[in-house]
């Protein structure tokens, strides 16, 4: 995941903000998890492809007592297109119901323009938001890489994270072997 956030800053993709789907509480059963995100993933896709705008997602699927099955989605979408009142729309027409607490986006180093500048402030909230997000790793991981918090991730069933293919390990090889 580490290395999927680095390839997205390379490319000059930087994830900008951090959507975060709580789709046990849209009526999503964890056995459709997968399909109900990548149907979320290709509408914003789709969103900033209408825009002219690039696009890069990695995504990681939790499940714990008291929080139910939930997805945070780290995405690069140009700062200029607005999110406000589509994320709600596009659960709906991924299957679910969008009420209460179901859908949040925030940016990440509290502007859109952070991740744009880079510096150590984005560095800085890009790091501590991939390290929420890998909370999930196990032991051995997670105390290798210095992770405050690790081994939390609940049961899910199918696949538990994944990216776009634009800054996947193919991406990445085929960058340095320019």
């Amino acid at each position: 995941m580490i290395a999927w956030a680095d390839q997205a800053q390379r490319i000059g993709l930087p994830f900008n903000r951090h959507w975060t789907v709580h789709y046990e509480r849209a009526g999503i059963a964890e056995i459709d998890a997968a399909r109900f995100i990548g149907r979320l993933l290709k509408l914003a896709g789709d969103y900033a492809r209408r825009h002219n705008g690039n696009f890069a997602v990695m995504w990681v699927r939790e499940n714990g007592d008291g929080k139910g099955g939930h997805v945070h989605i780290l995405l690069h979408l140009p700062a200029s297109l607005a999110l406000r009142g589509r994320t709600a729309h596009w659960v709906r027409l991924a299957g679910g119901k969008c009420c209460a607490r179901v859908s949040r986006v925030r940016s990440i180093g509290h502007a859109l323009k952070s991740a744009d500048n880079g510096g150590e402030h984005y560095r800085h909230n890009v790091d501590k938001v991939l390290a929420y997000v890998m909370k999930g790793a196990d032991a051995d991981a997670g105390a290798a890489l210095g992770l405050a918090r690790y081994g939390e991730r609940g049961n899910v069933v199918g696949k538990r994270c994944g990216r776009t293919q634009n800054i996947g390990m193919a991406a990445n090889a085929r960058l340095y072997s320019e």
